[in-house]
């Protein structure tokens, strides 16, 4: 990142507010407020940034828990340029949006992989490899 860049983004904003982007970002970014989705991640914008860094999320989580599972499929389609069209603002109009089927899970949930909440799955069929045994026989 150049000095002049670091200076234009110190002078934008308040220093609470570049701690918290600097801190979840490890970057420079400053840029028009979009929107927030139901689980607290605030959506920006800035044209004037080079291709492909132009839209960017700060994460309502705490950074060691952050995961890009976190982000909701309408912003992520508006992240990744699929789509220009802003989110609604309210899961029962993103929900009356998409028409979802019953068995879509709605609202979004995050990733559970390494926690307590992870699937788990059940097996109930007997192993086809058994681990060796070694009979020992007591020395005399």
């Amino acid at each position: 990142m150049s000095l002049i860049r670091f200076l234009k983004f110190s002078l934008r904003q308040s220093p609470l507010k570049n701690f918290e982007i600097y801190r979840k970002l490890d970057d420079a970014k400053w840029g028009k407020f979009v929107g927030k989705d139901e689980l607290g991640n605030r959506y920006y914008m800035n044209p004037e940034e080079r291709y492909g860094r132009e839209r960017w999320c700060i994460p309502s989580a705490k950074p060691s828990k952050m995961d890009a599972s976190q982000i909701p499929p309408r912003w992520h389609s508006w992240l990744h340029k699929v789509t220009d069209e802003v989110p609604k603002a309210s899961p029962e109009e993103d929900a009356a949006a998409l028409h979802r089927p019953k068995w879509m899970a709605f609202p979004h949930y995050e990733n559970y992989t390494g926690t307590k909440k992870a699937s788990v799955t059940f097996n109930t069929m007997r192993p086809k490899v058994e681990s060796w045994q070694p009979a020992v026989a007591a020395r005399k």
